[in-house]
């Protein structure tokens, strides 16, 4: 192992696993206390997710208020909630942080209790309502885009998403936590990613991407949902001729961090065919390493090293 490795390699096989994965691990090797860790990474992980894509929606549907008025808004949520066109976008609308939190106290509960394949049982069903919750959201927040992008164009949907994507940027954090902290970023999509780590960066692969390649490959851009893809070049599209609009919340992602920071929260190295193959996200453990083609695709200019 390099000396310039941070993790090991069982390290970061646990943590592009699912939760309910990890934990099943640890029970097999009766370690409980192990397992109830990853009860709590799970909840961790199924809370961010829920308000993610709540936030996203209200941000989204209130930018479009504010541009084209409250009937405008009102016809892109009827759109988006068409069940002949897309009935999983009208699954139940309340809130289920309340029922995951106790859910998630009555598994640790269990596990004390010394029934572990109950508790077991019972994240599993957690984690499958969360990951129906969790495509719900991401099938919302795409048809908003998509009305987004029809109504108001590429420039709408760069102002639409900088507010949606706006968060606090991590500064002066060690590549330690900025790795574990995209690592939950990634593990909120609820699907399994692998991590391999060099000398001067960690990569993220997703057999196929939790979100955005599995829209493209469920055939999202497709009729009857015909969700938008966004013309191109442009750095919405990563200098591409297009690309599908939920993907284009990781350029805008890059560029307000870097607009915030100075570098690129993280990069994306989009797969040749999108939906196809794996996408790729780096995290530099040095900005001066980062190519300058990451910067020259967003519009974006590589800082001086000096």
């Amino acid at each position: 192992m390099s000396d310039a490795r941070v993790f090991s390699d069982e390290e970061l096989r646990v943590f592009g696993l699912r939760s309910v994965d990890a934990m099943a691990e640890a029970l097999d090797r009766g370690d409980t206390e192990d397992a109830i860790d990853f009860v709590r990474r799970l909840r961790r992980e199924v809370l961010s997710m829920i308000r993610n894509y709540a936030g996203w929606e209200v941000t989204l549907t209130t930018w479009i208020e504010r541009r084209d008025g409250t009937e405008a808004a009102a016809r892109a949520v009827r759109e988006m909630e068409n069940p002949e066109i897309a009935p999983e976008r009208c699954g139940p609308g309340d809130d289920p942080v309340p029922v995951w939190k106790a859910e998630c106290e009555a598994i640790i509960a269990t596990l004390k209790a010394g029934q572990p394949a109950e508790a077991l049982a019972r994240a599993k069903a957690l984690h499958q309502g969360a990951l129906v919750r969790h495509d719900r959201g991401m099938s919302r927040v795409s048809a908003l885009l998509s009305f987004i992008g029809r109504s108001a164009g590429t420039s709408g949907l760069d102002s639409a998403l900088r507010e949606a994507m706006a968060s606090d940027m991590i500064e002066n954090a060690s590549f330690r936590e900025r790795a574990e902290s995209l690592m939950h970023f990634t593990r909120v999509h609820l699907r399994t990613f692998d991590l391999v780590e060099d000398d001067e960066k960690l990569t993220f692969i997703c057999p196929i991407c939790p979100s955005g390649g599995r829209m493209i490959a469920d055939g999202h851009y497709e009729a009857p949902r015909s969700d938008y893809v966004v013309p191109g070049p442009h750095p919405l599209t990563y200098g591409r001729d297009e690309i599908p609009v939920y993907c284009c919340h990781e350029p805008i992602m890059e560029t307000t961090s870097f607009e915030g920071t100075g570098i690129p929260m993280f990069i994306v190295d989009p797969a040749p065919v999108l939906g196809k193959s794996p996408c790729k996200t780096y995290l530099y453990k040095k900005p001066e390493a980062i190519p300058e083609h990451f910067f020259t695709r967003l519009g974006l200019s590589k800082p001086s090293s000096n």
